[in-house]
């Protein structure tokens, strides 16, 4: 199985969020879970959805640190495990955890996007 979801992230990680949004399937859904105080938490549907969600993220941080631990793959699915430390602009606080990611994927695209983080953390860094 190709792995769009390395593909994306080598592209974020270059500053190119246009490049990776190629891997992105056009009905795709992103989603992180948390309170609604924070305008990273929903869900976003579509490329369009997923570009909205990448600048959010840089609306709301200066990621410090973003590490990948570990990787695993079965059948459509990628799962991804890590670190990750961000500055919030809007407080200057840091906002630091583990991470995990649940992606699906179809035909060499990102289908399913859905981030596990400390929503506790991230609130308290927002607040």
């Amino acid at each position: 199985m190709t792995n769009p979801v390395k593909d994306f992230f080598a592209c974020i990680g270059e500053g190119d969020a246009k490049s990776a949004l190629e891997f992105v399937d056009e009905n795709a859904t992103f989603e992180a879970q948390g309170p609604n105080t924070v305008p990273i938490y929903g869900v976003f549907e579509g490329r369009e959805g997923a570009q909205r969600f990448l600048e959010i993220i840089s609306e709301l941080f200066d990621t410090e640190d973003f590490q990948f631990k570990k990787w695993a793959e079965a059948d459509d699915y990628v799962f991804a495990h890590g670190y990750m430390q961000h500055r919030v602009k809007k407080t200057d606080r840091v906002f630091q955890c583990e991470w995990a990611l649940v992606c699906r994927v179809k035909n060499g695209f990102i289908t399913s996007y859905k981030m596990f983080e400390d929503t506790a953390a991230l609130q308290t860094a927002y607040a």
